[in-house]
């Protein structure tokens, strides 16, 4: 009505969906005239009629058969929410249950939870927190229009087991614990939440084992989400896990706090389809934590992180399979199965100690030197990979040799294909080698699959 306009500018967007044309950038609700897409409707308050597009491809506009359409009202199923530190629920299984249709929750109060990009609201359909051994298995979440799983606080011995995550709104699991608000020893400075550097009140998701789920068909709704979220969080076991189809990274630990997480034996693919800027594998570590995870005595260098025998497909967007971002540090990532995506080792605004080593990186345009800079990579390790290069003479896009790369940093052993069998970068470390021309289709397959064996 006169004035009231709307203008989107193509040429504008927010970080990680600069230029996006084929996401959902932006959502436009009960407007009858606009019902003219799959899956759009209308609700006429006074009429009491509700006008819906069906998704289907028969030529017509009416429903299937089967078609049932459900007025969703709660965000929670399961709330299993105890106090810390005294009294923390305990002794807790929900197996062999479908839960679905629960509310949209992307209007809600959201969080900022650590250092990373990401906002979330603790809620889910089934909200965990302030809990001990509680078992989540063999599920099956659907239609959830919210978080699946959400992890929240004190928790200890939880394990999400075999569980079916299909049509979520948001993220499939998410885990997000709480740091002291004491700025100092003695606390006489404090913050108005629990959000300062000090994590040894262990007020923390700690030891979770999300392992053997299939999740699917995420971010329906919220595109800044993923199969598994983490936050003040650590020492998280992810194990043989399928993932595909979600818009943003697959795997998202928000921060480096506390450390000594595994991520093993797991498959993800067509990750990144409607953003940017992300893998399928992204980190951050912009702030440091205090803990005493890794020797028992307060400190801000968390245990490191492992990722390991992992088959990680980096289509779409994909910028690196693992997605090393703004200060990443303490991963050692060995013996994956990397395929496509922009780069391999990525490290950049102050990240270091970032260990590649034993990977074998299939089609990527370059496996190393790409996307290491921005005062980065000191201390980094690529160390005898594999690397099947999209480009002529590409695979190293920079030089191993000392003036090319950061302090510390040790390239070697690692052997390269590419279209042409050569090299447009000068090699000082002589077990750094171009191996020749692109391998078979075959001979690439079998490379991925020893390095999985």
């Amino acid at each position: 009505k006169g004035a009231n306009v709307l203008t989107f500018d193509p040429a504008t967007g927010q970080q990680g969906g600069e230029g996006m044309t084929a996401g959902g950038q932006y959502w436009i609700e009960n407007v009858l005239e606009e019902v003219d897409s799959a899956r759009e409707y209308y609700f006429d308050e006074a009429e009491r009629v509700l006008y819906y597009q069906p998704n289907n491809t028969r030529g017509d506009a009416s429903p299937p058969a089967a078609a049932a359409f459900v007025a969703t009202k709660h965000r929670v199923l399961f709330n299993i929410s105890g106090a810390f530190p005294h009294a923390p629920v305990r002794n807790v299984t929900i197996r062999g249950l479908t839960m679905r249709d629960t509310r949209y929750t992307y209007l809600d109060a959201h969080g900022m939870p650590s250092g990373g990009d990401w906002a979330l609201p603790r809620s889910g359909a089934v909200v965990v927190d302030s809990a001990e051994d509680v078992t989540i298995a063999s599920n099956a979440f659907t239609k959830i229009d919210g978080n699946g799983v959400s992890i929240n606080g004190y928790i200890r011995n939880l394990t999400i087991a075999e569980n079916d995550f299909s049509w979520i709104g948001d993220g499939a699991m998410a885990a997000w614990g709480h740091t002291s608000e004491c700025l100092n020893a003695n606390c006489s400075k404090r913050l108005p939440a629990k959000v300062g550097p000090d994590g040894r009140g262990g007020e923390q998701p700690r030891g979770v084992r999300v392992v053997r789920n299939l999740v699917r068909e995420i971010g329906i709704w919220q595109k800044q989400s993923s199969f598994w979220f983490q936050a003040i969080t650590a020492q998280t076991l992810l194990e043989d896990n399928v993932h595909f189809n979600g818009p943003r990274a697959g795997v998202n630990f928000n921060d480096g706090f506390g450390g000594g997480d595994v991520m093993t034996g797991n498959l993800l693919v067509n990750c990144v389809r409607e953003s940017g800027d992300h893998g399928p594998v992204n980190t951050w570590d912009r702030l440091p934590y205090i803990t005493d995870i890794k020797t028992g005595k307060p400190s801000v260098i968390p245990e490191w992180r492992e990722l390991t025998k992992n088959f990680i497909i980096g289509t779409y967007a994909s910028q690196s399979a693992v997605d090393n971002d703004d200060g990443s540090a303490y991963y050692k990532t060995h013996a994956n199965a990397f395929v496509y995506a922009g780069a391999g080792l990525k490290s950049d605004f102050g990240g270091h100690d970032n260990r590649h080593f034993d990977n074998v990186y299939a089609w990527p345009t370059n496996c190393f030197g790409s996307q290491i800079g921005f005062t980065g990579g000191n201390a980094d390790h690529f160390v005898n990979n594999t690397c099947i290069a999209n480009s002529d003479t590409g695979g190293f896009a920079k030089s191993d040799c000392a003036k090319a790369i950061p302090p510390l940093e040790v390239v070697t052993g690692n052997g390269v294909y590419n279209k042409n069998g050569t090299s447009h970068v000068e090699f000082c470390d002589k077990t750094n080698r171009i191996l020749g021309t692109w391998p078979s289709a075959a001979e690439a397959v079998r490379m991925l699959q020893q390095i999985l064996a």
